[in-house]
Formats: C-alpha cells, sequence, structure tokens
C-alpha cells in the first residue's frame, strides 16, 4: 500500500541518492563526455538508491525475491533515469545555457516520479508464495 510516509522515505532516499549522483558526475566529467558521465552517475545513485529503498522505503520484504527486485528496479528506474536524465540534461544545457550539474538537477526531478510509480506498482511489490 502506498502511504505518503513511504512517498517522503522514498524521496529522502532519493536526495541522498541525488547527493552521491552530483558528486560522481562532477568527478567523471572531468575524465569523460557528459552523457557517458551522466550514466555512469546515474547507475551509482540507482544501485545506492536499490540498498536503501530495500531497507527503508520497503522494508521486510522477503530475501528470497531480492535478486529479482535488484535486477528489475536497474532494468525499470535504471532506464528512466538514463534516458531522462541524458535526454532532459542535453536539452537544458543546449536549449537554456545551463552549465552540466544544473541541467542534471532538473532531470532527476522529471525522473522521481516515474520511478516512484514503477518502484510501488512493480518492483517492490510483495508478491505472496
Amino acid at each position: 500500500m502506498t502511504t505518503p510516509a513511504r512517498w517522503i522515505r522514498f524521496n529522502l532516499v532519493g536526495i541522498a541518492g541525488f547527493v552521491l549522483q552530483m558528486f560522481t558526475l562532477a568527478v567523471m566529467a572531468r575524465w569523460t563526455t557528459p552523457a557517458i558521465a551522466v550514466v555512469v552517475a546515474v547507475l551509482v545513485a540507482v544501485s545506492h538508491n536499490f540498498l536503501w529503498h530495500e531497507q527503508v522505503t520497503w522494508p521486510g520484504l522477503p530475501r528470497d525475491g531480492r535478486l529479482r527486485r535488484w535486477l528489475s528496479f536497474h532494468l525499470t528506474n535504471g532506464t528512466v533515469s538514463i534516458v531522462t536524465n541524458v535526454v532532459v540534461t542535453t536539452a537544458v544545457m543546449k536549449g537554456l545555457g545551463a552549465p552540466l550539474l544544473a541541467a542534471n538537477a532538473i532531470a532527476v526531478a522529471t525522473a522521481s516520479v516515474a520511478n516512484f510509480v514503477v518502484s510501488d506498482r512493480f518492483v517492490f511489490k510483495h508478491r505472496p508464495a
């Protein structure tokens, strides 16, 4: 069941993941292209977020479904995040002339609602044995 408390926990985990993503993005941008830096930063944040969502946002799920949830989270949230981050970051940089980190912050906010819905309805949905 989706609750306001779950939405708040989801966003708190997301904020921590966002900080990690921005740090990773800033570091990676020194060594590679913005698009590759965004992909690496998103993957780091998605891994971080999965671990925390398992413990904080959707606690108490059976361990036996963890591998399925991890793969599902990376496929769904990872895909939504990477596509949204690359497309929106690039568009905001080119269209508005915004710097990389500001453009990526806008992209992260854009992806957050879709990621919550996918996580709540599919990834972390309890499936009784």
